[in-house]
């Protein structure tokens, strides 16, 4: 059969079927059509399928006479091409694959950790050899040496990783390589900064740009690229929402981290500074945060003016995400529900927004209790216990309900021990009653 399919991007026709081979076995051929129209596909099937009956050979074209319309299989033999070295492959990768596959973000990383760790080492080896486990483990102990973090190696080798993937894909490779174990990165524990730093840099900032940049990122809690790609029609001044839609990097408009959109409500104070700059009254398709000279912000634009701000007021330098930690944590030690959290601040995993519930401050302190009352419970249970050595005067007393039944049973205890002194029998009521 002749269908037709995608192949890098690309719609192509192949020919498709089944053959008897001269041994008795069953055979396939898939291949694509030397011609890509419909009627040159055709013909070349029928030719193939013919030599397959005559010769049990598809490559051997035949008219439907039988006559071979080309020589036998040393002509049709091909020169075998030369092997692309790893700088093709990567070339290849970043002009056919990345820009589809990949956000603009990452490929921008991938690309810069490609270009400066493995093109200059790896560049010129065939790409079947580029990949062996010997080589990687080398330039990861250079990026070791030239103090990477766990996390700077993981992605650079990722990167690697995904050319290898791309190499499969283009027929480069014949299987998937062996890759080098990726660096283990522990999960760091989220941190937000105090309610009263927040107030301070928001309060401090050098004009209502500025302040604006800041508030969607502590009150609304927007990435920095949310805030870049915010337009005027997205803050709905009736609804008192702003509606998260897109993030921008460079000047590349993609969807939000998670794919979805999401709608926050809108502060008081955060409201006022989107009537301020004019969101109402400017053209909806206009960015809603501008710049003090009225443009849109770059790409650290937002952290630009964090870090002016913080150094200002003689604080420590922190992320702009910072202040996105802190409206989760705010809101989670409020009581908000988690799962609503995550909605309004658009984390793809619930996981990720239970990190943050982790640092909430009385959930540590429920922790501590329980250790506490386990200490206490274990000291209280006997000789076994843990004070069992300790001197008396430095015991934990035991609880009223256990000091009632022991002393309970001491009274009983006493109460036999008399009677067996009396005597307790009938010759001793006799004489008591003579």
């Amino acid at each position: 059969m002749v269908r037709k399919t995608t192949r890098r991007r690309k719609r192509v026709w192949v020919l498709d079927f089944t053959f008897t081979k001269p041994d008795g076995t069953h055979g396939r051929y898939r291949r694509d059509a030397i011609v890509q129209s419909r009627e040159a596909a055709q013909t070349e099937l029928a030719a193939r399928q013919m030599g397959a009956t005559l010769f049990g050979n598809p490559e051997r074209l035949c008219a439907s006479n039988g006559q071979p319309l080309t020589p036998a299989e040393p002509a049709l033999a091909r020169e075998p091409t030369a092997e692309a070295t790893f700088a093709e492959t990567v070339h290849r990768y970043l002009t056919e694959y990345a820009p589809s596959a990949l956000s603009a973000s990452t490929a921008d990383d991938y690309c810069k950790s490609l270009k400066l760790r493995f093109v200059p080492r790896l560049g010129k080896l065939p790409v079947s050899g580029a990949f062996e486990v010997s080589r990687s483990r080398e330039i990861d102990v250079a990026m070791v040496a030239s103090g990477l973090s766990a996390s700077r190696r993981r992605n650079s080798l990722l990167a690697l990783r995904s050319v290898g993937r791309y190499a499969v894909e283009a027929n480069l490779l014949p299987h998937m390589p062996t890759f080098l174990a990726l660096p283990k990165r522990g999960k760091s524990v989220p941190s937000a900064p105090p309610a009263t730093d927040v107030a301070l840099v928001i309060d401090a900032a050098s004009c209502p740009a500025h302040e604006l940049v800041l508030l969607l990122a502590a009150d609304g809690g927007l990435r920095k690229g949310e805030i870049r790609a915010l337009r005027c029609g997205d803050c709905e001044m009736n609804s008192n929402r702003v509606v998260v839609r897109r993030s921008r990097y460079r000047n590349i408009d993609k969807s939000t981290k998670s794919g979805d959109e999401r709608g926050v409500p809108m502060t008081p104070r955060l409201r006022r500074a989107l009537l301020a700059a004019g969101v109402d009254k400017r053209p909806k398709d206009a960015f809603a945060a501008l710049s003090t000279r009225g443009k849109h912000w770059g790409t650290s634009g937002p952290y630009r003016v964090l870090q002016a701000t913080l150094k200002r007021m003689n604080l420590p330098p922190v992320r702009l995400h910072a202040l996105r930690a802190y409206f989760v944590t705010t809101l989670l030690n409020g009581h908000v529900p988690t799962h609503v959290v995550r909605e309004l601040v658009g984390h793809g995993d619930l996981a990720t927004t239970q990190r943050y519930a982790a640092i909430v401050e009385s959930d540590r302190g429920a922790a501590v209790g329980v250790l506490d009352r386990a200490y206490q419970n274990a000291r209280i249970g006997g000789p076994q216990g843990v004070g069992a050595s300790a001197d008396r005067s430095t015991r934990v007393r035991p609880m009223r309900r256990v000091s009632r039944v022991t002393a309970r049973i001491r009274e009983l205890r006493r109460r036999v021990m008399r009677r067996r002194s009396a005597g307790n029998n009938l010759e001793t009521r006799r004489e008591a009653a003579a």
